[in-house]
């Protein structure tokens, strides 16, 4: 594979803002190695009218939908809405109720499977939000949404069943 196919899955299935030297360093080359093939696969995006973009804010990258398909994608997410949660969006919302805030890593871990995908329909659905990682950079933690609690009818996340026993299993 080439460097510039690579970069295209870390940042598709990342989903998140990268910056190059996280980029380097996973990939092992240089930042100007790294930066020219960004440049390289954002101009293609552009000039090839292709349906993702690359959209490059200081040193930070992100690859994201074409403006373009936002109708069809507004059908979409109306699906994506109205339907029930899937039984992997369910298992990964209780995860982050009983034992969030978590990372994008550690809800992988405790799943056993890359989870982007069913964090980005939670967040959608604006049943879970995302903040940055205090203990480090370019990272992200997930919590349970307002939206969420209202949804339930409740008012604090201590009032989720077996909150409390569930919560110290997973904290001692």
């Amino acid at each position: 594979m080439d460097i510039e196919s690579i970069l295209e899955s870390l940042l598709f299935a990342s989903g998140e803002p990268m910056t190059v030297s996280e980029l380097s360093e996973l990939l092992k080359k240089p930042s100007e190695v790294v930066e020219q093939a960004l440049t390289n696969l954002e101009e293609y995006y552009r000039n090839n009218n292709r349906g993702v973009r690359l959209i490059k804010n200081n040193d930070r990258w992100l690859m994201t939908i074409n403006s373009e398909a936002n109708p069809y994608l507004n059908k979409l997410k109306k699906e994506v809405f109205e339907g029930d949660l899937s039984p992997a969006a369910s298992e990964t919302l209780a995860i982050i109720a009983y034992r969030g805030p978590l990372s994008r890593a550690e809800i992988n871990e405790i799943r056993g499977v890359d989870s982007s995908y069913i964090l980005h329909q939670l967040l959608l659905r604006e049943l879970i939000e995302r903040f940055p990682n205090p203990q480090r950079a370019n990272s992200f933690l997930y919590n349970i949404s307002f939206k969420l609690l209202n949804h339930l009818g409740l008012t604090k996340i201590e009032e989720l069943p077996n909150y409390e026993e569930l919560h110290k299993k997973s904290f001692g």
